[in-house]
C-alpha cells in the first residue's frame, strides 16, 4: 500500500502497555483495544468496544500529546461512568475509544496475553 504526496500512508504507532510490559503496534485509525485484541491480548471490557462501560479505561502515562482529542462518545462515557468532565484528567481515556498519533506509555492493569489467569 503506498500514499500520495497528499495523502501519505502512517506507519504504525507504538504504545507501551504497562505492567504487562507489550509494546502494540497501533495501526492508523486503530483503537488502543482493538490493536490489543488483534495481537492476542485479553482487555477488560463489558460492552466490547462500544464505549458504554468505561472498563476499559486506561491512563496515559508518558506521551499525551500522541492521543487523539476526546470524541463525544467517550467524553460521554467518562462523564458517566467515571464522572470525568471533559477537561478533567485528561490522562484517563477509554482502550476503545483511543487513537493515537505518536508513541504513548499507557496503563492498564488486568490486560493479559489471552488463555492466561
Amino acid at each position: 500500500m503506498t500514499g500520495t504526496r497528499d495523502d501519505p500512508v502512517r506507519a504504525p504507532t507504538r504504545v507501551r502497555v504497562e505492567p504487562i510490559g507489550i509494546d502494540l503496534d497501533v495501526r492508523p485509525d486503530e483503537t488502543v483495544m482493538a490493536a490489543a485484541l488483534r495481537v492476542g491480548l485479553t482487555w477488560p471490557t463489558l460492552c466490547h468496544g462500544k464505549a458504554e462501560c468505561a472498563v476499559c479505561a486506561l491512563k496515559v502515562v508518558d506521551g499525551l500529546p500522541g492521543a487523539v482529542e476526546r470524541g463525544e462518545r467517550e467524553r460521554d462515557a467518562l462523564r458517566r461512568y467515571k464522572g470525568i468532565t471533559d477537561q478533567q484528567r485528561p490522562e484517563v481515556r477509554l482502550a476503545c475509544q483511543l487513537r493515537v498519533t505518536a508513541p504513548l506509555v499507557v496503563r492498564k492493569p488486568g490486560v493479559r496475553r489471552a488463555g492466561t489467569g
